[in-house]
This record gives C-alpha cells, sequence and structure tokens, in this order.
C-alpha cells in the first residue's frame, strides 16, 4: 500500500481569529485518520500558535534560503523546526511574484533538509524537476514533490488524473520521489487523483479554507 498525502495550503488568508474557528469545527469534521494517508496543513507563521497537539502534520509555506543571523524578515528553518514536520517551497506563485529561482529554491530545500523539516517542492516542469538533482542523495532520501500545471492552479480547471499520472511519471524517471499533484482539487475529483498508481497525494488550496468542505475531499479521497 502506498503512501499518500493530502496538503492543504492556505496561501495568505485567515486572520488568527478565523483560523481559531477553522481548527475548532475541522478537529470536530475530520474523517479518521487513514494509516496510509499523512493530512498536512500550511497556514502563514502567524497562525501557528493557533494549533495546539494538532491530529495532523503542520507545514509552511516558505522557508528563509539562509541559517540565522542578520535576515531581517526571514524565518530559518531552524526558527520552525520544532513547530512543524513539513516546508512547501517553490510554489508557482513564489516564482511568478518574488522571482524565486531554482537555485535560490535549492538553498531552501538544503535549509529544510538540515533541521529535519521535509520539503515539499512545487514544479510545473521536467527542468524545474531537473534542477534538484543536485541535492540528491539528501533530497531523494527525505523530499516530496508536488506537480503544479500552470493552467490549473486557482483556475478551477484541473488537469485529468491520467494526465498527472503521466507527466509524474516523466518527473520520477528525473527525480525518484513521491509525486502530488495540484491545481484545483476538489471533493468531485480529488479520488481520480488519489488512485493515480503514479501520484502519492494531492495539494489543495482554495478547497482547504473551508473547514467542512476539506473534511468532505478527505473523505472523498479514501
Amino acid at each position: 500500500m502506498k503512501k499518500t498525502y493530502i496538503l492543504g495550503n492556505w496561501k495568505s488568508n485567515k486572520t488568527r481569529e478565523e483560523a481559531r474557528g477553522w481548527y475548532s469545527a475541522f478537529v470536530k469534521a475530520m474523517p479518521p485518520n487513514a494509516p496510509d494517508c499523512t493530512v498536512i496543513i500550511c497556514p502563514s507563521f502567524h497562525h501557528l500558535p493557533v494549533f495546539v497537539n494538532p491530529p495532523f502534520a503542520l507545514g509552511v509555506q516558505d522557508l528563509s534560503p539562509f541559517s540565522e543571523g542578520a535576515y531581517t524578515g526571514e524565518i530559518a528553518a531552524k526558527m520552525v523546526s520544532g513547530d512543524v514536520q513539513y516546508a512547501l517551497l517553490g510554489h508557482s506563485e513564489r516564482r511568478t511574484n518574488f522571482g524565486e529561482t531554482d537555485a535560490l529554491i535549492s538553498k531552501k530545500v538544503e535549509r529544510a533538509i538540515e533541521t529535519g523539516i521535509t520539503p515539499v517542492v512545487c514544479v510545473s516542469s521536467l527542468e524545474q524537476a531537473s534542477a534538484l538533482r543536485g541535492l540528491v542523495p539528501a533530497f531523494e532520501k527525505t523530499g516530496l514533490l508536488l506537480y503544479e500545471p500552470l493552467s490549473a492552479i486557482g483556475s478551477g480547471n484541473a488537469d485529468t488524473p491520467e494526465n498527472a499520472g503521466a507527466k509524474a511519471k516523466e518527473i520520477r524517471e528525473i527525480l525518484p520521489v513521491p509525486v502530488l499533484y495540484g491545481g484545483s482539487v476538489t471533493p468531485d475529483n480529488v479520488k481520480g487523483f488519489m488512485e493515480n498508481e503514479h501520484l502519492s497525494g494531492v495539494g489543495v488550496g482554495g478547497a482547504s479554507l473551508d473547514a467542512g468542505k476539506f473534511s468532505h475531499l478527505i473523505a472523498a479521497a479514501r
């Protein structure tokens, strides 16, 4: 039985109070944990104190490429290593809006691995996956990839499980790590992605912001 992941990325959403409300509602609605599936929530750094003893894994949406030091405004991996288990890195929105390069993302991956945080690196092409090969064997032993076709992100137009699985297969020939699919995943289409032999789970954006909808998605994935 393959290990699978359902990762919820909140992006820049919710006040602290809204996060508390979501957490309370989700704990009540969350389906029983499947032993082969890890649920991960990636809120903003600001929300991390809300999640006390959560029945799921926690992740951050970014990390500094630097270690601790004089880097004003940056969140070093060591600062959150005791609070989170995963770090979502290299999301296409950060590549597009903040000019993040493969070289910069690789440094962030290294910082995560150094502190025992599992990096989940977003890629939209085979070239971006190839850029991570220099981190092998460290990344190959611990990392995850999240394939996100640009046409599907926030558009409501998800790729098909067949297309996403075929791309994941190509990516794994370059870098043999588990590959998740991200882009307009909903309760209605999640099962197809979860059942594809080449995919190891999904990354969820908008559907993770509503506690009821996200719990429904998790149930539908099984």
